[in-house]
């Protein structure tokens, strides 16, 4: 059984990582809203009907981060993440659907579509999974 101090210092690093999360997100929020501003040169102008499912996806990350500060029991964790992941898999939906990329070389269509399906299947896997985790519960031997 863990000390009391070892909880408590567990405890105080799971809080500074939600912290972290939170900030890392909301500074993802402030970039990828400025990107077209900035000229990015392979962006297009539909980069901007995708602006709205980026959002989506890293506020609510953001809010389930603010949110396990103060309860971060693992079922709740999970039941959070299930609607982080499907927030994130509608967001790559969109800028897979959209396609607001114009590159100067041709493979590059090719390698972005391929790594959002990619994205797309292993965040919807990550949904499943953590569905599967709030619904049956288990804990691992140590």
């Amino acid at each position: 059984m863990e000390e009391p101090e070892n909880i408590e210092r567990e405890r105080k690093r799971r809080i500074s990582e939600y912290i972290g999360a939170i900030v890392a997100n909301g500074v993802l929020v402030f970039v990828l809203n400025n990107l077209y501003r900035w000229s990015v040169p392979f962006l297009t102008d539909s980069y901007k009907d995708c602006i709205w499912a980026i959002d989506i996806s890293l506020i609510a990350v953001i809010i389930a981060n603010f949110v396990f500060i103060f309860f971060d029991r693992d079922w709740f964790k999970h039941l959070l993440q299930v609607f982080t992941s499907a927030a994130s898999l509608m967001c790559l939906y969109v800028i897979h659907v959209i396609f607001p990329f114009e590159f100067a070389n041709p493979v590059w269509y090719l390698v972005v579509r391929i790594f959002l399906i990619v994205a797309m299947a292993v965040t919807g896997a990550g949904v499943l999974y953590n569905i599967i985790r709030t619904i049956v519960p288990y804990r691992l031997k140590r």
